[in-house]
């Protein structure tokens, strides 16, 4: 079975390698790299085709909605299942109108301090081929 690709997509240090380090130890054989921002993910997407993206919403230079939607001109077919993570109040973004207007994109919206746990169950369902 080839390496999955997973990209994590996070402005702070500290989460961002928190995220990292327990996928690389949760999910088995996958590849795990890392952009600080949108643009610096878009880079990524035009060089690495990802199983699944792990998208801060909340970021310098391009934020995560910019690449969404941006992610969906660039790769309008084959799109990776998005897990959106945020420190926004539930009533400020709310998880219903990220679903809805990037529907089949992403696939779920987790609230800062992260359940790693579930975001893990999650990123492995996303990763187990459908058949």
């Amino acid at each position: 079975m080839p390496t999955r690709n997973v990209l994590v997509v996070e402005d702070d240090d500290r989460i961002r390698q928190s995220l990292i380090e327990y996928l690389v130890q949760s999910a088995g054989a996958v590849r795990v790299d890392a952009a600080r921002d949108g643009a610096d993910a878009l880079h990524a997407v035009s060089r690495t085709r990802y199983d699944v993206i792990i998208l801060d919403l909340m970021m310098p230079y391009m934020n995560g909605i910019d690449f969404l939607d941006s992610l969906q001109i660039v790769r309008p077919r084959d799109q990776p299942a998005c897990f959106v993570v945020t420190g926004m109040p539930a009533d400020e973004v709310p998880a219903e109108a990220i679903l809805q207007r990037f529907a089949g994109l992403v696939r779920r919206v987790f609230r800062k301090p992260i359940d790693l746990r579930e975001l893990g169950r999650c990123v492995a369902d996303a990763l187990t081929p459908a058949g």
